[in-house]
C-alpha cells in the first residue's frame, strides 16, 4: 500500500475515533443536565393544573367535566395525571392503570423540593405494577393567585387544551398568567390533587434526544475533517512522490535534479538535503569525469614517448650509443613522470577519503618553511628569481610534519615555475589570534578573476602548458592537507601584485610546547640571489 491511502486511513482512524470520543464526552457532561431539563419541563406543569382544578373546584364545576379537563391537560401536555385524594388515594388515571391504588408521597411535605429557572415543585419515585414513575406536585399546600387573572387563566388553559397547542406554547403562556402581583389571594389545594407522572425512563433517556443533533454535527464535521484529510495527505503524498522520482531519475544518471525546498517542515528539510545531496553528487560525477579525461590526457603523452622509443630500439631504429644513452634516459623521465602521476592520485584520494593517518605533533612552521624553500635552490638559479623571507614570531602547530612538508613544498614549487625571471617570491607568516597565516607570493604571475575560485582543483590548469605546469594536482593536495589539520586555504591574484597562496591552519593548543622564532623581514638568502 503507499504512502496516500495509508495517510488517509490512519487520518480516518484519528478523525472517527476523536469524534466518537468527543460525543461520548458530551453526552457524559450533558446526561444529568438533560434530566433535569426534562423534569423542568414536566415539573413546571403541576402547579398550573394544580391550580386550574382548584378553581374549577371553587367554581362549583361538576366533577366529570373536571376529569375531561384533566384528560384533555394530560393529552396536550403528553403527561399522566393522577387526582389523588387527601388520603392519596387515585381516584382518577389518566392511563387507567392506577385507579384505586394509594400514593402517599405527597401526604407531607417530605420529599424534596426543587427550584430550577423561578419554578418551584416537588417530586417522588413511585414504583407501580412494575413500572417506576416521577411524580410531581406543588412545591406548597397552597396556591397563590390573583382574582384579576383567574379568569383568564382558566379560559386560556381550556383554550389551549381544546386547540391541541404544543406543550412549550402553552408552558410559556402558562407562566406569564401565573399573577403574583399585589392582590393575589391564596387557594387551598383541591379536594382532589393532580399529580403530573412520567415513567423515570423517560426523564433518565433524555439525553437520547441528543443524539441526532450530535450525528448531524458529527457528520458534518466528519466530511470537513475527510477533505481537509485529503488535502493534507495529498500535499504530503505528492511532495514526496517528487522526492520519489527525483531519486529515480539520479539511479537512472540523470542527476541534474532540484526540490522545490520551500516549508520548514520535514519534507522541506528533505527536500533542501537532497538538493544538497544531488549537488555534490553531481559535482562527484563531473570530478570523476574530469579525472578520467584528465589522467588520460596526463598518461597519453608520456606513454607514446615510451612506446615510441622502446619500439625504435626493438627495430633498431636508434643503434648508437649516444641515441640508445637519449631515448633510455627519454623514458626513464617519462616512466618517473607517471610514477609521480599515480603516487599524487593515490596520496589525494587518501585524503579526500579520509583514510589517510595524520599525525599530531609539534611542528616549528618556520624551521619547516625554510627547509621546503632550500630544495629549490638550483631552479631559483636557473631562473634569476629572488626569494624572501617575512616570518613573524610565530607558535608552533599540532600536525603531520611530513604532510605538511608536502603541501609547502608543492606551494614553493608552484611559485617558483610561474614565477618570471627576475621575479620575487615571498614567504610570509604571522599569528592572527588563535590561528597561524603563512602566505606564498609570486610576482609577474596572474590568474584570471573566473579562474581563482577553481586552483584547487584536481588536474585544474590556468594556461595548460606540460613544460611548466606538471599534471596540476600539487594545489588539490595543499587543499586536501590543510584541511586535514583543520585549516583552510584561498588564492588572490592581480595584474599589479601577482598571485598569493594563503594557507591558515589553528595554533597548537599546548603552550608550552609552542615554539616561536624571530622573523626576518624582508632579508634576502644569500645563496638565493638572482643570477
Amino acid at each position: 500500500m503507499s504512502l496516500r491511502p495509508r495517510l488517509l486511513l490512519a487520518f480516518a482512524f484519528v478523525i472517527i475515533l476523536s469524534l466518537a470520543v468527543s460525543a461520548v464526552g458530551t453526552l457524559v457532561l450533558l446526561r444529568n443536565q438533560e434530566r433535569e431539563a426534562a423534569e423542568s419541563r414536566v415539573g413546571r406543569l403541576a402547579e398550573p393544573i394544580t391550580l386550574a382544578v382548584a378553581l374549577l373546584e371553587e367554581a362549583g364545576v361538576d366533577p366529570m367535566e373536571i376529569r375531561t379537563t384533566i384528560n384533555g391537560f394530560a393529552t396536550s401536555f403528553d403527561v399522566r395525571i393522577l387526582l389523588v385524594d387527601g388520603r392519596g388515594l387515585v381516584a382518577m388515571d389518566t392511563e387507567a392503570g392506577m385507579a384505586g391504588h394509594t400514593v402517599d408521597a405527597f401526604l407531607a411535605l417530605g420529599p424534596h423540593v426543587t427550584e430550577r429557572d423561578g419554578v418551584r415543585f416537588r417530586s417522588a419515585t413511585y414504583e407501580a405494577n412494575g413500572d417506576k414513575l416521577l411524580l410531581f406536585a406543588p412545591a406548597n399546600e397552597t396556591l397563590r393567585v390573583s382574582s384579576s387573572g383567574l379568569l383568564e387563566l382558566q379560559t386560556a388553559i381550556y383554550e389551549l387544551s381544546a386547540a391541541g397547542v404544543s406543550q412549550e406554547t402553552i408552558d410559556q403562556l402558562v407562566r406569564g398568567l401565573v399573577p403574583v402581583a399585589e392582590g393575589s389571594r391564596m387557594l387551598p389545594l383541591p379536594s382532589l390533587r393532580p399529580l403530573v407522572a412520567v415513567p423515570e425512563g423517560q426523564v433518565a433517556s433524555a439525553w437520547q434526544d441528543l443524539i441526532p443533533q450530535l450525528a448531524i454535527a458529527g457528520g458534518i464535521a466528519l466530511v470537513a475533517s475527510a477533505v481537509a484529510a485529503l488535502l493534507i495527505s495529498r500535499s504530503v503524498s505528492s511532495r514526496l512522490a517528487s522526492v520519489t522520482q527525483a531519486a529515480q531519475k539520479m539511479a537512472q544518471g540523470d542527476y541534474d535534479q532540484q526540490l522545490d525546498p520551500r516549508g520548514e517542515d520535514e519534507v522541506g528539510r528533505l527536500a533542501r538535503a537532497f538538493n544538497e545531496m544531488a549537488l555534490q553528487v553531481s559535482r562527484s560525477q563531473q570530478m570523476m569525469r574530469d579525472l578520467l579525461a584528465n589522467v588520460s590526457h596526463e598518461l597519453k603523452t608520456p606513454l607514446t614517448s615510451i612506446q615510441g622509443f622502446s619500439q625504435a630500439m626493438e627495430e633498431g631504429a636508434i643503434s648508437s650509443p649516444e641515441e640508445r644513452e637519449q631515448a633510455g634516459r627519454i623514458i626513464n623521465q617519462e616512466a618517473q613522470r607517471m610514477r609521480t602521476l599515480v603516487e599524487d592520485l593515490i596520496e589525494l584520494s587518501r585524503l579526500e577519503s579520509g583514510q589517510a593517518v595524520v599525525q599530531r605533533e609539534q611542528v616549528d612552521l618556520a624551521q619547516l618553511l625554510e627547509a621546503c624553500a632550500g630544495r629549490f635552490d638550483w631552479q631559483l638559479r636557473e631562473s634569476g628569481a629572488e626569494l624572501r623571507f617575512d616570518l613573524a614570531p610565530i607558535p608552533s602547530v599540532a600536525g603531520d610534519e611530513r604532510r605538511l612538508e608536502q603541501a609547502f613544498t608543492n606551494l614553493i614549487d608552484n611559485a617558483v615555475r610561474h614565477a618570471p625571471a627576475g621575479g620575487v617570491i615571498t614567504i610570509s607568516a604571522q599569528s592572527e589570534g588563535n590561528d597561524v597565516r603563512i602566505a606564498v607570493h609570486n610576482t609577474g604571475s596572474y590568474i584570471p578573476p573566473e579562474k581563482l575560485p577553481r586552483v584547487f582543483e584536481r588536474f585544474f590548469q590556468v594556461e595548460r602548458n606540460r613544460s611548466t605546469d606538471g599534471a596540476g594536482l600539487g594545489l588539490a593536495i595543499v587543499s586536501e592537507v590543510v584541511q586535514a589539520h583543520g585549516g583552510r586555504t584561498h588564492a588572490t591574484s592581480s595584474l599589479e601584485d601577482g598571485t598569493e597562496f594563503v594557507v591558515t591552519l589553528p595554533a597548537a593548543s599546548d603552550a608550552n610546547n609552542t615554539k616561536r622564532r624571530e622573523g626576518r623581514t624582508e632579508s634576502a638568502r644569500s645563496d638565493d640571489s638572482a643570477t
